[in-house]
C-alpha cells in the first residue's frame, strides 16, 4: 500500500512539472514573437512616406548633399549715421528778414531748389555799389577814348591822356571789386531789366544740392545773419554705419573684411566691407569704433538706427554643408531626413564648424543623397505619433 502511494505521488510530480516546462516554452516563444514583431514594427516606423501632395502641403523641400563654405563671423553692434561729407550746412551770405519759407523739415529737395527769401538791406547796398561802379568805369572808358583821339589830333597834352587812362583803370579796379562783392554773396550778375521798381533787397536761398531737409531752424519773419543755419541738407543715398569694436575683438578685425548689415526690423540685409577702424580706443568704453560704408538709394536705413554687423572672420570650404533648418534633435542626437525607396529615414549626423545659416557635417551624411533641407520637424512629429 505504501508503495502503491508512492508511485502516485511521483507520477502527479512528473505530470506537473512538464505542465510547467510547457507553459514556460510557449511563453518563451511568445516572448520571442513579441520581440520580433516589435523589432519589425520599428523597422516600418522607422520609415515615413509622404506623397507629393502632402510634401507640398507641408513645404517641405528637399536638396541633395554637396559642398559648400562655412564662415566664421563675429557680430559687432553698430549704429547708421548720416556721412558727414554729404552734409550741407545752408547759410545765408548776407543778413536780412525772411520773408517767405518754401521748404520745411523732411522735404527732399533737388539742386537749385528755392528754399527760402530775405530782404535784405546788405544786398541792396552791394548791388547799388555794383550798379555806381558799372556807371563810373563805363563812363572812364568813354573819357578815355575820347581823350585818345583827341591825343592823335594833338589837341589835348599828355599830361591830360595819362590822367584819363588813370581814372579808366582805376574804374575798373572798383567795378571788379563790387562784383567780386556781389559773388561772394552768390549773385553773379545783377537784372539788366530791372526797373525802378525792382526789389534790390531781394535775396534767394537755394539749394546747393540734391537730398532731404533733416533741420530746419527759421521762420517767416525771423532775423537771419550770417551765422545762422536756417536749414541742414542731407543726401541719405549713401550713410556710414558706425561699428563698436570692443578691446577683445580689437585683433580680430581688419579693414576690406567682409561684413553684413542686419537691422531686424523688416529692412533687407545688405553687404559691405569695413573701410576703416579707429587707431585710438576710447577710455570710457574701452572700445574701438570701425566705420562702414552702405548705399541707401532707396532711403530704408534711416540715421540712428541700431543695427547689428556680422563681420566674416573667415570663409573656408568643406565636403558636406548643409543648412540648419535641415537639423533635428531625436532622443539627444541630431538627424537628418534622409529620402531612400522605402520613405524618409532619419540618419544620425556628426556636426563641425558652422555660421548663422549653415553647418558642417562630417560623418552620417554623403555627397549626393538627398535629404529634408526645411521644415523636417513635420517628419519628426509624425514620427513621434
Amino acid at each position: 500500500m505504501k508503495v502503491l502511494w508512492s508511485i502516485t505521488i511521483c507520477m502527479s510530480l512528473l505530470l506537473s512539472f512538464n505542465t510547467y516546462a510547457k507553459d514556460e516554452h510557449d511563453h518563451a516563444h511568445d516572448e520571442n514573437s513579441y520581440a520580433k514583431q516589435n523589432e519589425r514594427d520599428g523597422e516600418h516606423e522607422e520609415h515615413l512616406v509622404l506623397t507629393d501632395k502632402e510634401l507640398d502641403e507641408f513645404e517641405i523641400k528637399l536638396g541633395k548633399a554637396g559642398s559648400g563654405s562655412i564662415k566664421e563671423t563675429l557680430t559687432l553692434p553698430g549704429e547708421i549715421t548720416l556721412d558727414p561729407d554729404r552734409l550741407i550746412h545752408i547759410v545765408p551770405r548776407v543778413s536780412g528778414i525772411t520773408k517767405q519759407v518754401f521748404k520745411t523739415l523732411g522735404d527732399s529737395v533737388k539742386t537749385g531748389d528755392l528754399l527760402a527769401t530775405l530782404s535784405s538791406r546788405e544786398l541792396a547796398e552791394i548791388k547799388a555799389e555794383t550798379e555806381a561802379a558799372k556807371s563810373r568805369y563805363n563812363l572812364a572808358i568813354s573819357t578815355y577814348e575820347r581823350e585818345k583821339e583827341l591825343r592823335k589830333e594833338g589837341l589835348t597834352s599828355e599830361k591830360e591822356f595819362q590822367e584819363a587812362q588813370q581814372i579808366k583803370d582805376n574804374a575798373y579796379i572798383e567795378y571788379k571789386l563790387a562784383k567780386q562783392k556781389l559773388r561772394a554773396v552768390g549773385i553773379e550778375q545783377i537784372n539788366v531789366q530791372c526797373n525802378d521798381d525792382c526789389d534790390l533787397t531781394l535775396y534767394e536761398i537755394r539749394s546747393p544740392s540734391d537730398g532731404v531737409i533733416t533741420e530746419k531752424h527759421v521762420v517767416q519773419g525771423e532775423l537771419l545773419s550770417e551765422q545762422s543755419r536756417p536749414f541742414v541738407i542731407s543726401n541719405l543715398e549713401r550713410i556710414w554705419v558706425n561699428l563698436t569694436v570692443y578691446q577683445k575683438d580689437l585683433e580680430k578685425i581688419k579693414t576690406g573684411q567682409h561684413v553684413r548689415v542686419i537691422s531686424g526690423y523688416g529692412i533687407p540685409d545688405v553687404d559691405s566691407v569695413i573701410d576703416y577702424i579707429s587707431p585710438k580706443v576710447s577710455e570710457e568704453t574701452r572700445s574701438a569704433s570701425a566705420r562702414v560704408v552702405i548705399d541707401n538709394k532707396d532711403q530704408k536705413w534711416r540715421p540712428g538706427l541700431f543695427v547689428s554687423v556680422q563681420v566674416t572672420l573667415s570663409d573656408f570650404t568643406s565636403d558636406i554643408v548643409i543648412p540648419k533648418t535641415a537639423i533635428e534633435t531625436i532622443d539627444n542626437q541630431s538627424v537628418v531626413f534622409i529620402k531612400t525607396e522605402e520613405g524618409f529615414e532619419p540618419h544620425p549626423v556628426k556636426l563641425g564648424r558652422s555660421d548663422h545659416m549653415h553647418v558642417e557635417v562630417l560623418d552620417g551624411l554623403a555627397s549626393g543623397e538627398q535629404y529634408v533641407t526645411k521644415n523636417a520637424f513635420v517628419l519628426k512629429a509624425q514620427m513621434q505619433k
